[in-house]
């Protein structure tokens, strides 16, 4: 391989492992040493690639926020009313909630962390402002397309739409019986309904 191919590779190791140590132990109980030696390396490797635990963990948000962009393309891009393609995208993210819970439970305790540290606050807030004006396009475009017009700006429904599911996702892991699996969907269908001017 390739000097870049190595580091490449180096760095995919690093990440699979910086994940699997903190869905397990949560991202405050974590160490760098386990981080590298389960990837089969030392910590000097780490530090070769990443500045800390603070940037492993951004990195792989972002490519989580990433792949939430593409599910939700691959739903907008079917032909359905707008009210259906909601409860399907609330779907998709409802049962995410579920297989997903150590994950929700590490994004919740990074999101305390960012809000206390300057440096990481201030990336992945970037992160996340990124996703959003992703799907704010994506928003547009579907509008668009349509031919509809939105009750209120793209921008303020993705931000009600991402408070919304962030605190779905904070109930599902309060109380995962009583915070169902439709519960998220449902909504997303009401809101969206609501948002679309269907008449002048």
């Amino acid at each position: 391989m390739t000097r870049a191919e190595q580091r490449r590779q180096t760095r995919e190791r690093l990440l699979s492992s910086a994940l699997e140590v903190f869905e397990r132990r949560g991202y405050a109980e974590s160490s760098l040493e386990e981080i590298a030696e389960r990837a089969g390396y030392t910590r000097k490797a780490v530090y070769s690639n990443f500045s800390g635990k603070g940037e492993l963990l951004l990195e792989i948000m972002e490519r989580r926020f990433r792949s939430h962009v593409d599910r939700i393309e691959s739903i907008v891009s079917r032909e359905a009313t707008a009210e259906r393609q909601a409860i399907d995208i609330g779907a998709v993210f409802s049962e995410y909630l579920t297989q997903e819970r150590d994950w929700e439970m590490l994004f919740h305790e990074f999101c305390s962390v960012a809000s206390r540290d300057e440096e990481i606050g201030a990336r992945f807030r970037s992160c996340f402002r990124d996703l959003k004006q992703a799907l704010v396009r994506l928003v547009e475009e579907e509008t668009k397309a349509r031919g509809v017009e939105l009750t209120l700006p793209a921008e303020r429904l993705v931000l009600g739409i991402s408070a919304l599911f962030s605190g779905v996702s904070l109930e599902k892991l309060i109380d995962p019986v009583e915070t169902d699996d439709a519960l998220f969907g449902e909504v997303l269908g009401l809101v969206v309904a609501s948002a679309v001017r269907t008449g002048s």
